[in-house]
């Protein structure tokens, strides 16, 4: 698993996103900011921003600790591994076969976090961003529709620029 680094960031967005998910200040924040969209029925379970705050944080550990033991099997050639984990991401990817994108949902269902990705080969992935998905869309939910889909178009074309097709271009 590798994560993408923006030119204007201090860290890759693997790092950015669990220091941002365990800053109980900014996700009590967001949350509050953004209250109206834990009415969805989606959350029937989390309707107070203190409640989803909760869960933003025990998925966040539980995620990352996830992601490394998922790390750690594909090392040893094991299973569970991050293809088993990471789902396509349909919508305008739907027919991609090249730098395909790819999802990730954290533990709980339903899950409040999601990171993004780029499939580079079988169990390779460049995590190109995420965040706290509150509705049902990219498009719909704040803190992810001004920049996801962007930047993972973005990473699509620096890699092809770059000639990096899989894994092993990287290293």
């Amino acid at each position: 698993m590798y994560s993408i680094q923006y030119d204007d960031a201090e860290e890759n967005e693997f790092d950015r996103l669990f220091q941002k998910w365990n800053d109980v200040e900014y996700v009590v924040n967001f949350l509050n900011e953004n209250k109206d969209m834990l009415l969805h029925p989606i959350w029937l379970n989390i309707t107070e921003p203190e409640e989803a705050a909760k869960q933003v944080l025990k998925e966040a550990e539980e995620l990352e600790n996830f992601l490394i033991d998922l790390c750690e099997n594909v090392a040893e050639g094991e299973t569970p591994d991050l293809d088993s984990h990471f789902k396509f991401l349909d919508g305008i990817y739907k027919y991609e076969i090249e730098y395909i994108p790819m999802k990730s949902y954290g533990t709980v269902r339903p899950s409040l976090l999601r990171m993004y990705a780029i499939r580079l080969g079988t169990n390779t992935y460049l995590i190109t961003g995420g965040g706290i998905k509150l509705a049902d869309t990219i498009q719909n939910s704040p803190g992810l529709k001004e920049h996801v889909l962007q930047n993972i178009d973005k990473v699509r074309t620096w890699l092809k620029s770059m000639g990096i097709y899989d894994g092993d271009d990287i290293n």
